[in-house]
């Protein structure tokens, strides 16, 4: 969705957000990792999904426009079998398309984790519109149609951060390069987690200035937030898949986010200022 190589390279690879998520369910999660097997990975045109063998599904937005060629990936062997430890690292790699199966695989063990300290993960009501006020300016990185004009019924100043040509937009839509100069002056910013894969995240939210909002949005989004918040998200918004075997379904056919959300996934949300977990 955004390509910024100039933002990629400013990310230490130890530091970076991906690093800390691999690290922290590492550690949650522990020896049990080496236990659990992927069951099955698809790779759609919109999504990439992946199945573990404790029956958790997890996505990330197939990052396609990252490629100016065939981006077939080029194991030697299948994905399917491998332990979910192995698999997670791959959220770490430069590639884009691997990347997306770690990030689905970090958002398939978050779920398992939620399942397993529920204590320590209490979801939020709050909707993305709840947090912006009327002459907020707003930066949406990626573009959310949907959202669009709900955001426009509350404030005028919506900047929308694309790569792609938008067609027919109804605001004002300016190239993902111009980041630098939206993103210090916005109060809200709308930041997809699409950026996760395609490793702009970290770039990108260190140009979020003194923005009062920082939402990272979308089925991409892994739903352990603490991570998040620790480097100033304010915001997580994803979706936590209900039904795996549909979801599989659902990204072979190129299906997109509402498809998940009606089939085999729920919106689930965590606010900053709501945000407790207990010490273990």
């Amino acid at each position: 969705m955004i390509i910024m190589k100039k933002m990629n390279e400013e990310g230490d690879k130890e530091t970076g957000i991906l690093f800390s998520l691999v690290s922290a369910l590492k550690k949650d999660l522990g020896p049990v990792l080496e236990e659990i097997e992927v069951q099955d990975v698809r790779i759609g045109l919109a999504y990439t999904g992946v199945l573990l063998s404790e029956n958790y599904g997890g996505v990330a937005c197939t990052p396609l426009n990252e490629f100016s060629c065939c981006p077939a990936l080029g194991f030697a062997d299948t994905l399917k079998s491998k332990t979910a430890d192995k698999v997670l690292e791959l959220a770490l790699s430069e590639n884009p398309l691997e990347a997306a199966v770690g990030v689905a695989t970090v958002n398939a063990l978050s779920h398992m984790l939620h399942d397993l300290e529920p204590e320590n993960f209490q979801s939020s009501c709050l909707d993305i519109l709840d947090l912006i006020k009327p002459g907020d300016r707003v930066a949406m990185i990626g573009y959310f149609a949907p959202l669009v004009p709900k955001i426009l019924t509350i404030t005028e100043k919506l900047t929308v951060l694309e790569k792609r040509e938008i067609e027919a937009p109804q605001t004002r839509t300016l190239p993902s390069e111009k980041a630098r100069e939206i993103l210090p002056e916005s109060d809200v910013i709308i930041l997809s987690a699409s950026t996760l894969a395609n490793r702009t995240f970290d770039g990108l939210l260190a140009q979020k200035g003194d923005a009062r909002e920082v939402v990272l949005l979308g089925p991409s989004a892994p739903l352990y937030p603490e991570p998040f918040f620790e480097r100033g998200i304010t915001a997580v918004m994803g979706t936590r898949i209900t039904i795996p075997e549909t979801m599989l379904t659902i990204v072979s056919e190129a299906g997109g986010t509402k498809k998940l959300h009606k089939y085999c996934g729920e919106k689930v949300a965590f606010s900053r200022k709501e945000w407790k977990r207990k010490e273990k």
